[in-house]
């Protein structure tokens, strides 16, 4: 039997962030939530990842091979250009915003609360976003930590 979906996900925040409360006092907000992306939101991260970098992923066989070969050094070279293709095409002015956007339209946040999150947090809200989709955060976590591993050698 399957699990049924995560719907939302509650992102403590280890600095809160100052947002402006109904009464329009300052209130401190922390935790994000974010709740379980819909067809636009695929639309729109489809738009931002671009269809170069899936290409890239799943139509390079050397790549794909790589990744899933024992040998370690292959797979850490190989996880290594596909991270740093990936931060290439989405370390824009344009693919921040529109990042931004994308998880405060998710969280029901105002863009300027995102921008506010501390940045040690960022890893948070980007795990919180990779936890609607477990398989492929593991796959993602595993790549992660076999490139951090063997780069402490």
């Amino acid at each position: 039997m399957s699990k049924a979906p995560i719907t939302k996900i509650d992102i403590p925040l280890s600095v809160p962030v100052t947002v402006s409360g109904a009464d329009g006092r300052n209130a401190e907000r922390s935790t994000i939530t974010l709740c379980r992306p819909k067809t636009r939101h695929t639309k729109r991260l489809a738009i931002l990842i671009g269809p170069d970098l899936i290409d890239l992923v799943f139509g390079d066989d050397t790549a794909m091979d790589a990744l899933g070969s024992k040998d370690e050094g292959q797979k850490k070279e190989v996880g290594r250009r596909l991270i740093g293709d990936a931060l290439r095409r989405i370390l824009t002015t344009d693919a921040l915003e529109e990042l931004t956007a994308l998880i405060a339209d998710m969280s029901g946040e105002d863009k300027a609360v995102i921008d506010d999150i501390d940045l040690a947090d960022l890893p948070k809200v980007l795990m919180g976003f990779g936890g609607f989709f477990p398989e492929l955060q593991s796959k993602a976590s595993g790549l992660l930590l076999s490139i951090s591993q063997s780069s402490a050698e």
